[in-house]
This record gives C-alpha cells, structure tokens and sequence, in this order.
C-alpha cells in the first residue's frame, strides 16, 4: 500500500496530458453489466443532430429522470444505468446515436407463453418521454434461463422463413431471433441461458443488442446508395455524350474554340455535381463501413456455433448485409472512376483549348509583325522624307547665312555654297537620324532583356 502511495506521489509530479483521463474512462466506458436469471429487455437507438446546438438526448434524459423522481446526469455523461423502481434504465452517448434500454427482471416461472407480451408500462413510450431524434432501431430482447430450457418451445414467436439460431459461448447459450418487426415495431431476440455466469450473460446480452443496432446502422449505407445512385447514372450518360461529342470534334476538326469552351463548362459542371455528391454522403459511406465491421467483430466474439436444423445469424447477415455494404462500396468506386474519367476528359479538351489558343495568338502575332513591318517601312520612308526635308532647311538657312556674309576681297556666291553644303548637309542629317534609331533599338532591347 506504500509503495502505491509513492507511485501516486510521483505521478503528481508530472505534468499530464489534458486528455489522460478521457482516454483511460474510455477503456471502461459502456461496461458489461452482470445479469443473472430472466430479462425482459426493450431498447431503442436515436439518430442524433451533429449540429444541435444543445445535446437533445441529455436534455430527454434528465426530464425522464426528473419525472421518476431521479437526479439528473452530468451534461458530459456518456453512460447511465439507474434503477426505476423494479426496473434499471441503461442509457449510452454515441457519436451520432444515443440508445436507450429499459431491463425488466422476469420470475423464472414464466413459461414460453407468456414471453413477448405487449408492454403495459413502457418507461420509454412516447406519453412518458420525449426522444432525442429520429428512431432507427428498436429491440426487445427476452433472457431465459434454464439449463433444461427446450429451443423448440420458443420457435413459436419467430417467423420459420427468417428463423435463424447460434449457439454461443461454447454452446451455453442459444440467440434466435427472424430479424423481423413484430406487432410493437420491434425485433425480437431471444436468448436461452444455459449455465452462464452472470458477467458471461451480461457481456452475450449486449453483443446480441449491438448486432442488430449497429446491422441497422451499417444499413443506413444502402438508403443513401440508392438516393445517390441516379446522380451518378445521370453523370455517367452526359459524360458518354461530352466525350463522343469531342470525339466528332477530334477527328473531322471542324469544331471552334467556342464549341470547346462550351464543352469544357459542361465537364465542369458534372465534375461539380459528382464532387458535391461524393462529399454528401462520403461520412455515411465511411461509416456503414465501420458499423459492419462491428458486427462481424461481435459475432466473431460471440463464437457462433450451428444449431442443428437452423441457420446461423452470422450466416442470415452475410447473405443480406454484404450485399448492401457491396453496393455502397460500389458506388463509392463508380464516384473515383467517374472523378478520375472526368479529370482526363477535362484535361484533354483543356489541351485542345489551349492549343487552339496558341493558334490564335499566332495568327495574331503574325499579323501584327506583318503592321509592324508596314509600320516600319513607312517609318523609313517617312525618315527619308524627313531628312531630304530638313536638308531643305538646312541647305536655305546656309544660303541665307552666305548672303549675309560681305568678305572685301573675296566674292562668295550663295548659290555656290548652297550646292557644296547639299551633300554634306544630307549625309550629316542621315547619319544622326541613323545613330538615333540605333540607340533606340538598343534601348528597347535592353529593357526587353
């Protein structure tokens, strides 16, 4: 005891992980409880709102408990069992699902009569409580106990056409259940003990319940399969038409870029749609998937074993729950192939665009060398009209200046020297206008640089 004392001390010393505590709660969270004679037990599972801004289902159960003269729940709880007078009200928080069970002890006198009768008190019925969400599972489950306890006399309740028995527990227990809605809206199991420990009949009674919560759960998949499942064939039917369309285009090469900028938008908006479907109902996909694997995980655990002249429920659920998870992950498959079939298609008819863009641009560029060029031409020939008009100028104001000029001695004739300056004056002119215009294009090609 001391040395368990100064482990705790050191501990204490330790700076924790805020988390710690949750994570080592979640180990024990929603325990066996032990059982022990017979039970008469009803529970019903309710969908719950991700985006509720309150928790419904805790706000349900502390009316129900305020009702029956019970203290509330913490707002943090994530499992309740409390008796109700003779009976115990076990209540669990899911992630998207909140069950609630009402366990009834039955006189183990009872015989097979007076089994599943209609339920005169219901804790949980719709006068007395206030659900939480949508009900998609409802359960009553009967615990028989004996050792002598005769399978035969209990078939009765179930329907022969759906019947389907497992021995569990190294054959010390017996489930049936036909996995169909009787008068009350509910499934019935039955579970025949015989010789279980109470910790063994508790843990068989509550993987008997989660079989058939989490198969309907798992089958949740297929209601969004078969609502999806239109949109993806619509989607398929236009991408066949977009891509023969683009492949008349291909091959007579007559369409515009216009008709393929009008196609491209169309692979854009099935893309779009195939996108905002897929990501609709990627977390329900996600999650069928992880329901069924809990049930395949309970039964494994159950350790079924054939009762002789009956099917296993192992076997029932593999012959009509595979194939709902085969469809959902059908149509998971046909969204990726569709997805990467759009991709492709979109990228071609984007080369094409683009291809004939370039063409265009060109086109264009051609054109414009061409104006260019014309521009530049008539830029020569304006330089030399330019230059032979300033020579012009030039030439009369040395006319003028030799007219002015009186030299005693010496007689210069204007007209004379209007003649000499001609060539020098043009070959000056045109050497500067040709300095100039290099000194441009340099300019222009240093800042293209």
């Amino acid at each position: 005891m001391s040395d368990e004392l100064d482990n705790r001390r050191v501990l204490n010393r330790f700076y924790v992980h805020p988390e710690r505590a949750n994570l080592l709660g979640e180990v024990h969270a929603r325990p066996f409880v032990p059982l022990s004679g017979s039970w008469d037990i009803t529970q019903f599972v309710f969908m719950l709102d991700q985006h509720a801004s309150g928790k419904p289902d805790i706000e349900s159960l502390n009316s129900l408990l305020c009702a029956q003269g019970a203290t509330g729940a913490d707002q943090h709880a994530r499992f309740l069992r409390i008796p109700l007078g003779r009976q115990f009200l076990r209540w669990e928080r899911h992630s998207e699902f909140s069950s609630w069970a009402i366990e009834t002890p039955m006189p183990d006198s009872e015989g097979p009569r007076q089994l599943f009768q209609p339920i005169e008190k219901n804790l949980l019925a719709p006068d007395n409580f206030q659900q939480p969400g949508p009900l998609v599972s409802a359960v009553r489950l009967v615990v028989v106990q004996g050792a002598k306890v005769d399978l035969e006399e209990h078939v009765g309740f179930f329907d022969p056409a759906s019947l389907s028995v497992s021995r569990v527990a190294h054959g010390r227990a017996t489930i049936a259940t036909d996995f169909r809605i009787d008068c009350e809206g509910m499934i019935r199991i039955l579970v025949l003990d015989h010789g279980l420990a109470p910790a063994e009949l508790g843990a068989v009674v509550q993987r008997a319940i989660e079989v058939e919560t989490y198969r309907m759960l798992a089958m949740l998949g297929l209601s969004e399969a078969r609502d999806q499942e239109p949109l993806v064939s619509r989607i398929e039917t236009e991408l066949v038409k977009v891509t023969r369309r683009m492949q008349v285009s291909v091959r007579t090469d007559t369409s515009s870029l216009s008709s393929h900028e009008a196609l491209l938008a169309e692979l854009t908006k099935l893309a779009v749609d195939l996108e905002a479907n897929a990501v609709a109902c990627l977390y329900r996909f996600g999650a069928s998937r992880a329901y069924h694997d809990i049930v395949s995980r309970r039964l494994d655990v159950l350790g079924e074993q054939v009762a002789t002249g009956y099917g296993t429920i192992g076997r029932f659920l593999n012959r009509r729950l595979a194939p709902a998870m085969q469809t959902c992950a059908s149509l998971e498959q046909r969204h990726a192939t569709l997805s990467v079939k759009l991709a492709r298609a979109t990228s071609l008819l984007r080369a094409r665009v683009e291809v004939g863009l370039e063409k265009q641009n060109t086109d264009l560029l051609l054109s414009m060398n061409k104006r260019v060029r014309s521009q530049l031409q008539l830029q020569q020939t304006v330089e030399g009209l330019s230059v032979a008009a300033i020579s012009y100028y030039v030439v009369s104001l040395i006319g003028v200046v030799f007219k002015g000029i009186k030299i005693p001695g010496y007689a210069i004739d204007p007209a004379i020297a209007m003649a000499v300056s001609v060539p020098v004056v043009v070959c000056s002119l045109w050497y500067i206008v040709r300095r100039i215009r290099i000194k441009h294009t340099l300019d222009e090609s240093n800042s293209a640089d």
